[in-house]
């Protein structure tokens, strides 16, 4: 009989993908690098932080872009986890392309099971659709994906993964 501790137990990966939340346009002398979160954007993103916590939703690393908006959506929806996950600020998700998305991905170690990456459109439109096949009509800000049904990150481009779910501001305000 073979041992337990000899037998490789893969365990399912999900990965989770943010749009930042809205972000605000008062200040035209900002860059699109700086722009900080609307009023929207703060109350959209703490409403799926309650989401996430209430769906017992939990991460192993977040990824995120650098940029202001996505910074601040990192803080607020990690704000009520406990434990607040390890994340890294990753200056290639900045605008990145599904193609670069899924390149960082798969450069995932396999000790992480459940991966947020949390960045911006179209890059994340774009890889949603490519993983899944799915057609999504719209990814809006603060849009949060679940993509399942692969137990390597070097498979997630291999035209299996699930989306299992998309949730968007409007249905967690009826949530």
């Amino acid at each position: 009989i073979e041992s337990l501790s000899k037998i490789e137990l893969t365990r399912m990966k999900n990965l989770f993908l943010l749009r930042h939340a809205k972000s605000s346009w008062d200040n035209a002398a900002l860059g699109d690098f700086d722009r900080p979160l609307s009023k929207r954007g703060i109350s959209n993103a703490i409403q799926l932080s309650e989401y996430i916590q209430k769906h017992s939703i939990s991460f192993d690393l977040v990824l995120s872009s650098p940029s202001e908006r996505t910074q601040s959506t990192l803080d607020l929806v990690m704000s009520s986890l406990d434990p607040i996950p390890s994340s890294n600020l990753k200056e290639c998700i900045y605008h990145a392309s599904a193609s670069s998305l899924i390149q960082l991905i798969t450069e995932q170690d396999d000790e992480i099971n459940n991966l947020l990456i949390i960045g911006h459109n179209p890059g994340l439109h774009i890889l949603t659709e490519t993983l899944t096949n799915e057609s999504i009509v719209k990814f809006p800000t603060c849009a949060f994906a679940k993509i399942t049904n692969f137990n390597h990150w070097k498979d997630v481009d291999a035209g299996i993964l699930t989306l299992e779910s998309v949730i968007t501001p409007k249905e967690l305000n009826h949530d």
